[in-house]
């Protein structure tokens, strides 16, 4: 045979291997023969282990010169079904929406409190192990359903859902209110012994409170009027019309104190529905408890992941007033643990700057003696916080979610010495010693009043 005839050969060998290659990329892996997931949530089923929703948006947004409206909300779908595990619900909804379902674009992923009380860890695992699953994919334990969630996770600044959940986890720098945590976060703490896990704690605004308790009370005067005998005997059993509006009015109790405050209890009100507060604490995979606005602060300086914050504390000059500062840490917390009698001490000590942004007739806000009134009601308020902080995540709730065990192992010599030692168990006494530099500095323009 010619060298011409192997070259030929050769040449439609090749031909046939680059043209079934592509032909099968442009079927099945083409943009418009995919549907991307911008949002997945997880909530106990009604007739299957979990319902799984996914949110997507029309590819048309994607497209330039599209002329999509300013309002994204008419171009997010959102669809949910029941099965036994996460990838069995994709495979299902595949059928339904008639696309192949892509995950690569996936931002957020919600568990309900629900569901996450019985353990997510077979779910994270899964996620993980999912090479569309970006490890930065934020987490969210939401006190609503997570169907709910995402339904009313409608944008207010950004055109585009897909910009908005890129961009709403910025906050935990400016405010402290909320963590900056992701799926590969929680699975790195759930992959060791001794650290615990966190999750973004999320809810409804109180704009969705109240639709979704008009709604609630729409049904039920509909069920109330068409089913009378029900009615009085739930009446015969004492409770009535009354009783009820007025549990449906303490649920919707709203909270300002940002020592108390937590998601779907905050007074915002918005077209988008959901609001970020607080931190879901979990031990090992189940969700054991939450953090408020000010515990979710204090988690943050002392894990060294918060640019400044604003807090309010007891006015030195006026105990009938409070005044507010603007937080900045100003050098990475020191964090030492020392083992006496079997009993861990952990030291923590922060360094802090502050501007003063409440301001008082007749004061000079360049005083020493002021500035280190101040200093002092600030230090006294914050240590008090970080103690009371310290205090419920290890012996209320039993968990290091701040990683204190990694300080601790330097006195062990070997990792059986260490075992044997049970940190998970000894820390849950442990004694903390916090100490607190704060350096009120001024006010911002305005020097004295």
């Amino acid at each position: 045979m010619s060298k011409n005839s192997i070259s030929i050969i050769v040449f439609l060998i090749l031909l046939c291997i680059f043209a079934n290659a592509f032909s099968k990329s442009y079927t099945s892996h083409n943009m418009s023969n995919l549907a991307y997931v911008l949002a997945l949530g997880i909530d106990v089923g009604e007739n299957d282990k979990m319902k799984v929703s996914l949110q997507f948006t029309k590819n048309a947004v994607f497209s330039s010169g599209s002329g999509s409206s300013p309002d994204d909300s008419s171009n997010v779908v959102l669809v949910s079904g029941e099965a036994e595990s996460i990838f069995s619900a994709i495979n299902l909804l595949n059928s339904y929406i008639g696309k192949e379902i892509n995950l690569a674009h996936c931002s957020i992923v919600v568990f309900s409190e629900e569901f996450a009380k019985n353990g997510i860890s077979t779910e994270i695992y899964s996620l993980i192990n999912n090479e569309e699953i970006r490890p930065s994919t934020n987490l969210i334990v939401s006190k609503c359903s997570a169907y709910d969630y995402l339904n009313n996770s409608n944008p207010n600044l950004e055109k585009l859902t897909t910009k908005y959940y890129d961009t709403f986890s910025i906050t935990s720098k400016f405010t402290g209110y909320v963590s900056n945590i992701t799926i590969g976060n929680f699975y790195n703490s759930l992959s060791s012994e001794t650290c615990d896990s966190t999750a973004i704690l999320g809810g409804l605004n109180a704009t969705a409170r109240e639709e979704s308790s008009k709604e609630s009370n729409g049904s039920s005067n509909e069920n109330s009027s068409s089913n009378s005998n029900s009615s009085k005997e739930s009446s015969s059993n004492g409770l009535t019309n009354e009783d009820s509006s007025q549990n449906s009015k303490q649920d919707q109790n709203i909270i300002t104190s940002p020592e108390e405050l937590t998601a779907s209890t905050s007074s915002v009100k918005g077209k988008r529905g959901t609001e970020n507060i607080g931190i879901a604490v979990f031990d090992g995979d189940k969700l054991c408890g939450e953090l408020t606005a000010v515990e979710s602060i204090c988690h943050l300086l002392i894990q060294h992941k918060i640019d400044s914050c604003i807090v309010s504390v007891n006015n030195p000059i006026d105990e009938s007033k409070k005044i507010e500062l603007q937080l900045y840490p100003t050098k990475k917390p020191k964090i030492s643990v020392d083992i006496k009698d079997n009993v861990p001490h952990i030291y923590i000590n922060i360094a802090l700057n502050a501007d003063i942004l409440t301001l008082e007739d007749n004061i000079n806000y360049q005083s020493d003696e002021i500035l280190n009134k101040i200093s002092d009601s600030t230090k006294k308020y914050l240590e008090n916080e970080l103690k009371n902080y310290t205090d419920k995540v290890s012996k209320e709730y039993g968990t290091d979610i701040d990683h204190f065990c990694t300080k601790a192992f330097g006195h062990f010599a070997t990792i059986p010495e260490w075992k044997e030692f049970n940190w998970t168990e000894k820390y849950k006494n442990a004694n903390f010693h916090i100490s607190i530099d704060t350096n009120v500095i001024s006010s911002l323009l305005i020097t004295k009043t």
